[in-house]
Formats: structure tokens, C-alpha cells, sequence
């Protein structure tokens, strides 16, 4: 079995410690080949050795994790971030698909993040996945990252119409007419979009508010949205959903 080249980046010495007894004892298939304590030392490394995988710290006092691939002209490795939870940070690390671990380390959720990356299904989306991590940083219009089954399309939230569940899955349904298929629950989607103008009007629909053309109020209630789509409101969310329409307006 091909070892998996790691290269660990924490400020701290017990952090880099614990991950690499937890990598040795969980997941035999990563080499940690080195650590570094510092973005720049890291910088380094990473030009020395050219690591398969990085676990990346986020909050450094010479330079956060996102100040080091911003410094890079070329990121050819895999990514696994390690932080404290931070809540603006984890969003974006969301938006963009990009595999992330909390402190401390879950022996668990580990595992599953290095099985993701010795897969090598996402391999060649790292690039574009962390371009849009860093745009979604410095940008107010944020992308969001909706894995297919070869590629990964990195979609603006704006361009989104609405959101419709489907048990394991959720379809994307886009201005320009398109309907992307993610093999994620409509739930994990809410978390990343409440705050981005949609709100779940029905356990099966989260809608773009500023996408809504008619709201008919019988049963609960019906919203148009600009694809022509008819949506069913839930009763018990209608009297929210209406003040947040009035709000908009």
C-alpha cells in the first residue's frame, strides 16, 4: 500500500504531538514526514518535501493556515484543516467542501478524513476548492461547492433558486435553468444558507427569498419563485416566512 506523505502545521507542540500518535495508532497509511510550528516554517517544508497531504492549523500567530496557501503559487497537495471551532472559519471551510477536523482530535472523524482523501475522489478539484475557500473570504458574494459525481461545481449562492430535499440527496435548482443533484440531505445545506437570504419554508424546500414572485395564501400558503416552481409553505413557518418577505421589501 502507497503511504500517504503528511506534513503536520500547528503552533503547538502537544496539538502536532496528539495528531501524530492519533495518525500513527488510527491510520496506518500516513507517513508524517515532518511539522512545522509556523506558516513560513511550513512554507518551507512544503517546497523541501512536497507532502501528499497536509493537516493545516487555521489560527497561527505568524500567519494563519489561509495566509499560507494564499502565499503558495502552487498547491499540488491535499488538505485536512485542524482548528479550535471557529465558526466564521468552519462556514467557509464548508462552502468550499473542503475536509476539516475540530480540537481535539476525534479518532473517528479522522479516519474518515484521510479515507476521503486515500480515495482520491476530490483529488483534482483541491485547486478550485480552494479558490473558492479564499474568495468566500475576502468576497461578500459567496460560492458554494456542489460535489457531482466526477467533477464539483463551484456555484454563487446568488445564482441559486431554490433547494429541494429528497431524502439522502438535494437538487439545486439554478437561474440559468440547471438542476445539479448533491448526494447530501437538504439539512446540511440549511446550516450554510440561512443567513445567505434562504429560509426552509417546508422540511423539503429552502428557497432563495430574493427569488420569490407571488406568495398565495391558501393551505399554508404557496410561494412562486422565478423558475415558475410552486412551493408548499408549512403552517407553522408561514407567519415567519411573511415577515421576513415584508423585510425584504
Amino acid at each position: 500500500m502507497t503511504k500517504i506523505r503528511a506534513l503536520i502545521v500547528d503552533d503547538e507542540f502537544n496539538n502536532r504531538e496528539n495528531l501524530r500518535l492519533a495518525l500513527e495508532t488510527y491510520c496506518k497509511e500516513v507517513e508524517v514526514i515532518a511539522e512545522a510550528d509556523s506558516a513560513i516554517t511550513a512554507m518551507d517544508r512544503i517546497k523541501e518535501l512536497s507532502p501528499d497531504l497536509v493537516f493545516l492549523d487555521i489560527a497561527m500567530p505568524l500567519g494563519s493556515g489561509f495566509d499560507l496557501l494564499e502565499s503558495l503559487p502552487k498547491i499540488d497537495f491535499e488538505i485536512i484543516f485542524v482548528t479550535a471551532y471557529d465558526q466564521y472559519a468552519i462556514r467557509a471551510i464548508k462552502f468550499a467542501a473542503i475536509d476539516y477536523l475540530l480540537k481535539p482530535i476525534n479518532a473517528l472523524e479522522l479516519k474518515k478524513a484521510v479515507d476521503r482523501v486515500q480515495s482520491k475522489h476530490l483529488q483534482k478539484n483541491q485547486q478550485g476548492q480552494l479558490e473558492a475557500l479564499l474568495h468566500n473570504l475576502q468576497q461578500q458574494e459567496k460560492k458554494i461547492a456542489l460535489p457531482q459525481s466526477d467533477h464539483i461545481e463551484f456555484v454563487p449562492v446568488n445564482s441559486i433558486i431554490r433547494c429541494q430535499g429528497d431524502r439522502n440527496y438535494t437538487y439545486f435548482f439554478l437561474k440559468d435553468g440547471r438542476k445539479l443533484l448533491v448526494s447530501r440531505t437538504l439539512k446540511e445545506y440549511v446550516g450554510l444558507l440561512d443567513d445567505q437570504s434562504f429560509y426552509r419554508v417546508h422540511q423539503s424546500h429552502l428557497v432563495n427569498l430574493n427569488c420569490v414572485q407571488k406568495y398565495k395564501k391558501r393551505d399554508g400558503g404557496i410561494l412562486i419563485t422565478s423558475d415558475g416552481a410552486k412551493i408548499p409553505v408549512a403552517r407553522a413557518r408561514k407567519e415567519e416566512l411573511l415577515t421576513r418577505l415584508m423585510e425584504r421589501n
